[in-house]
C-alpha cells in the first residue's frame, strides 16, 4: 500500500511442514516484531521479482542459479543468483522531486512499485519524450540521487512487523492454517548520525 509511509501486508498458508518450518524460521529471525526485515514484494503483476509474471520464464530456466561459463555449478549444486532487473537515474534528482529521469529506454510500465535505496516507490506514470523516460513517484523522492544511481525494478521491502502477537496464528491440528502479517516501511533509516 503506498502512502508517505509504505505498508505490506499478506497471508501465507501454511499446509506442509516445509512451509510451517519456513514461516517459523522467518518469526524466529525477526524476533516476533523486533527486528527489520528485508522483503522483496511478492508481486505477481510486477515488473520482476520473485513471483512476476514477466520474468518467470527466466527465473524457471534458472531455478537453481546460472552456471559458470563452462555449466559447471558450484560444488553445493547452485549456481550464481539470477540477476534483477534494474535501471538508473539519468538525471541528479534532489529530496522531496516528484518526477525522476531514468535510463531506461523501453518504457517502465506504471502502476508498479520500484525501489530506491531500499525505500519503495509506486510508479504513478511513465512517460518517454525524446526518447528519456520520465517516472511519477509516490511518494515523493525521499533522499537525493546522483546521476547513475541504481533503481530496483524488483523492489525491495524493508520494514518492521506490526501484527499483534505475529507468528502466534493457531494451526488446526497444529498442521494447517494461515498466518497474516503486516509490515511499515522503516523511514528511521533516514535519519542521520548527528554527533
Amino acid at each position: 500500500m503506498s502512502g508517505a509511509q509504505f505498508r505490506l501486508s499478506f497471508r501465507v498458508a501454511v499446509f506442509n511442514e516445509q512451509i510451517a518450518r519456513t514461516m517459523r524460521g522467518f518469526f524466529f529471525n525477526m524476533e516476533a516484531d523486533t527486528t527489520l526485515v528485508r522483503v522483496r514484494l511478492p508481486e505477481v503483476y510486477g515488473i520482476d521479482g520473485p513471483y512476476a509474471a514477466a520474468t518467470r520464464s527466466y527465473r524457471m530456466a534458472n531455478a537453481l542459479g546460472i552456471p559458470f561459463a563452462t555449466d559447471a555449478m558450484y560444488a553445493t549444486g547452485v549456481g550464481h543468483a539470477v540477476p534483477t532487473l534494474e535501471t538508473s537515474f539519468r538525471d541528479p534528482a534532489a529530496l522531496n522531486d516528484r518526477e525522476i529521469y531514468v535510463t531506461e529506454s523501453t518504457e517502465i510500465p506504471g502502476g508498479c512499485a520500484l525501489s530506491i535505496d531500499e525505500f519503495c516507490y509506486g510508479i504513478a506514470g511513465s512517460w518517454i519524450e525524446g526518447g528519456v523516460q520520465r517516472l511519477r513517484l509516490s511518494p515523493v523522492l525521499r533522499k537525493p540521487a546522483a546521476v547513475g544511481d541504481m533503481i530496483s525494478l524488483a523492489p525491495v521491502f524493508v520494514g518492521v512487523c506490526v501484527s499483534d502477537s505475529p507468528g502466534f496464528d493457531a494451526l488446526s491440528h497444529g498442521r494447517y492454517g494461515e498466518h497474516s502479517l503486516e509490515f511499515v516501511e522503516d523511514l528511521t533509516r533516514l535519519v542521520e548520525d548527528v554527533d
